[in-house]
């Protein structure tokens, strides 16, 4: 474990630096929410088509991993939903609990992918993002759509949003310069390489920043609900999935790690535009990834 917990550390200490910067308003306010548009919508990008474009894989990878955790992304959310009529949470607040159930941080996965399993698990990651992102996006906008209903949300601007989501349109591209066998050619795949070396601290000092660590009063249940069905249930159902399909070696260690990861800082930015409970979601966010420094490294030990 202690060999694990060392390669998840240096993820974490940026992370906390995030928070440090936060906390000072380091460099500039505003700064780092402009950095999170340009790590998201240029950097991650960036690479996720590096990696995936020169990495080798088979269409197995991708229809064996994304199947497992489809199915333990479908089963958590049917649960959150089941339990519905027993939360004491208003219907904004569910939704809070409904994204912090499955939403995965994909800085936090990329960079553990990295950290323990080196491009080939970077690769594979990217593999399982581009057929869980969608979905997630999915049933979270579909969840707002029932319970806090907003006019003007069509089902053709969801769809619209998921399609051109920038992770999901890199892995499209990624995927297709692979299976072409086109790769990178030229200069490119420097310019890639060069390009995509700041997505990761970047886009995690930007976690960091993000996090509020004022709690929610009154709140405990929900964000224990999200927190346990995030960084306990739903590894568990991988695993078992896993078990299930006779899945071995660095898949199956990618699927246990992508779903271990705690919830994404962007479910904060979804809450505010669809009429959801922002503080309940800052504080689910927050004790998730500080509770994932403990979580991540056990579920890895004890279901790899």
């Amino acid at each position: 474990m202690y060999s694990i917990f060392e390669a998840l550390l240096p993820i974490f200490l940026l992370v906390l630096l995030g928070v440090a910067f936060g906390r000072w308003q380091f460099p500039a306010p505003g700064f780092w929410i402009t950095a999170d548009r340009i790590t998201y919508y240029v950097f991650l990008p960036a690479l996720i088509i590096e990696k995936l474009a020169i990495t080798s894989f088979t269409l197995e990878d991708f229809y064996s991993l994304t199947s497992i955790l489809i199915f333990s992304v479908i089963t958590v959310s049917v649960f959150v939903v089941a339990i519905r009529k027993i939360l004491p949470v208003s219907a904004a607040s569910f939704t809070s609990v409904f994204q912090g159930s499955i939403r995965p941080n994909s800085y936090v996965a990329l960079a553990a992918a990295v950290a323990l399993f080196g491009s080939n698990g970077l690769a594979l990651t990217a593999i399982v993002m581009a057929g869980i992102i969608p979905l997630v996006n999915v049933l979270c906008v579909t969840s707002f759509s029932y319970y806090v209903p907003v006019k003007g949300k069509s089902g053709r601007n969801i769809i619209k949003g998921v399609i051109s989501n920038p992770l999901v349109v890199a892995c499209a591209i990624g995927i297709f310069l692979n299976t072409t066998k086109i790769g990178l050619p030229y200069v490119s795949n420097e310019f890639f390489k060069i390009l995509s070396s700041a997505a990761l601290p970047m886009g995690l000092i930007s976690v960091g920043y993000g996090l509020r660590l004022q709690g929610a009063k009154g709140q405990v249940i929900p964000v224990l609900v999200a927190s346990g069905l995030k960084l306990v249930v739903l590894p568990l159902l991988t695993y078992y999935f896993l078990n299930l399909t006779g899945t071995e070696g660095m898949r199956a260690s990618v699927a246990i790690l992508f779903s271990s990861v705690p919830c994404a800082v962007s479910s904060y930015i979804l809450a505010g535009h669809l009429n959801g409970d922002q503080k309940l979601m800052a504080t689910i966010i927050t004790m998730e990834t500080l509770a994932a420094f403990v979580t991540m490294p056990l579920m890895l030990v004890l279901m790899t």
